[in-house]
């Protein structure tokens, strides 16, 4: 019994006074409510003696996601990269494949370099930076300084 008159005293009541601001508001356009807005209690500022200022955004903060000093264009010579980037190629010893022997999960070449017999493994070093990446029963993969080459069996 509490509740019902809860509701119908004071619920219902207010439902229609805030329902009556709110239509009343919409459909009443008067002055005195363009006083309710918020008014800066700020001083204006004084327009400058020039109005066209030119202003420039200064775009040389850092990378907030890459924490490296930032290059600028004296430090950056594309001349000189270029002349870095350029590797030495070397020239490629004369390889022969013989063949491949297998024993259990182990798997070997037999290579010959320049004149001398080897049996090699997989991702063991040649001679200087050749290293045999990949042995198959009809060839061999070897790698020197990220360039590749195949060498089959004659």
């Amino acid at each position: 019994m509490k509740n019902k008159k809860f509701t119908y005293y004071v619920l219902f009541p207010a439902v229609i006074i805030i329902w009556g601001i709110i239509i009343y508001k919409i459909t009443v356009k008067d002055e005195d409510f363009k006083s309710y807005h918020v008014r800066s209690s700020l001083p204006k500022k004084e327009k400058s003696g020039n109005e066209n200022d030119v202003y420039s955004l200064i775009n040389n903060y850092p990378d907030p996601f890459f924490h490296a000093p930032p290059q600028t264009d004296d430090t950056f010579d594309t001349e000189e990269q270029e002349v870095e980037k350029k590797k030495v190629e070397k020239k490629w010893p004369a390889f022969h494949f013989d063949g491949y022997i297998v024993n259990g999960n182990k798997v070997r070449c037999h290579l010959t370099i320049n004149g001398e017999d080897k049996i090699q493994q997989v991702q063991e070093k040649v001679i200087e930076d050749y290293v045999i990446t990949a042995i198959t029963p009809d060839s061999v993969k070897i790698n020197c300084q990220g360039n590749s080459r195949w060498y089959k069996k004659e």
